[in-house]
């Protein structure tokens, strides 16, 4: 085979193989792409059913455990910052309920208090995620975590509520071997950071909540208080006379009503009345009709009627 041919052939096989290279790079891209979407989606609904259960004590162990159930972490550790010191509450451990209750046994009596040079205290003064490697960190790592669940790596991510860091989230892959990465980092800090959109709801719906029954006392307390008073009020009220009320009602007739009614008191008959006060019969028909309305009476004597009870005229 001609030199010429064969490097042709050569550098046909180097172009094909380097296409190869370049989709297999593009694919293994698009997949890191997609589980890293996949892991933050994850993460995400999980904060999402910790949320549905509102305010209450298994709030905490939840966010644990949704956590160590929708990644690929072996324990979640969930801490209270309160008073300058961490305070474990709830652990998720993928070996088991009863590994998880050992080991937070073994926390409960150790106060870790938040203070330099520990990388927690940076994590809760900063709000930053942060991935710490036991052995490099040393002294900064506290110690009786690293004792009780023997980690090698962790990340660790603030819990903040209206500003203020109230809570510290551990997680670690040592049971498995897998070593921690920029993508568990990442998952750790979505988790913290849609959990800290949990808590600051669950607090104010606590809080409105509080308020709400406060109020609901006030006001019944106002209620009793205000019909005391009206009670007593009554009693002192004067009576009204009979005639009162009616005549209230006749202060909403116009001039131009009163005119008319004095009339139909008097007996005149419509025609009678608009040949009086220069009008048009239906005029006054409207009027009376008016008139009947504002007084409430039935018929044009039942208007009369109530009209002679005000005292407003007498009938001749």
């Amino acid at each position: 085979m001609p030199a010429e041919a064969e490097q042709t052939l050569v550098r046909g096989a180097a172009e094909r193989a380097l296409v190869e290279l370049l989709h297999l790079e593009r694919e293994i891209v698009e997949l890191e792409y997609v589980r890293r979407s996949d892991a933050l989606d994850r993460a995400t609904d999980a904060a999402r059913r910790v949320g549905e259960l509102g305010w209450s004590e298994g709030l905490l162990i939840r966010a644990a455990t949704e956590l160590g159930a929708c990644s690929e972490f072996d324990r979640v550790l969930f801490s209270e910052v309160e008073g300058g010191a961490l305070a474990p509450l709830a652990i998720w451990d993928a070996a088991g309920r009863q590994a998880g209750d050992d080991a937070l046994a073994a926390l409960a009596h150790t106060p870790i208090r938040l203070e330099y040079p520990l990388l927690e205290y940076e994590v809760a003064r900063r709000q930053a995620v942060e991935l710490v490697a036991v052995a490099s960190a040393g002294a900064r790592s506290p110690r009786p975590l690293a004792a009780a669940l023997g980690w090698e790596a962790y990340v660790v991510a603030p819990v903040t509520a209206a500003g203020e860091t109230i809570g510290l989230l551990h997680a670690d892959a040592t049971r498995s071997g897998r070593p921690l990465g920029a993508l568990d980092a990442e998952v750790a800090g979505r988790y913290a950071e849609e959990l800290s959109g949990v808590f600051e709801r669950a607090v104010l719906r606590h809080t409105l909540e509080l308020h709400r029954a406060e109020l609901a006392s006030a006001v019944h307390w106002l209620g009793s208080r205000l019909s005391r008073l009206e009670d007593a009020g009554e009693l002192m009220r004067p009576r009204p006379r009979p005639g009162d009320a009616v005549s209230r009602t006749t202060d909403t007739l116009t001039p131009r009503e009163l005119e008319v009614l004095r009339l139909l008191a008097r007996g005149n008959t419509n025609l009678a009345i608009a040949r009086a006060l220069v009008v048009r019969e239906g005029t006054v028909k409207y009027h009376v009709k008016n008139i009947l309305r504002k007084l409430g009476a039935t018929s044009r004597a039942d208007a009369v009627a109530k009209f002679v009870r005000a005292g407003a005229e007498e009938p001749r």
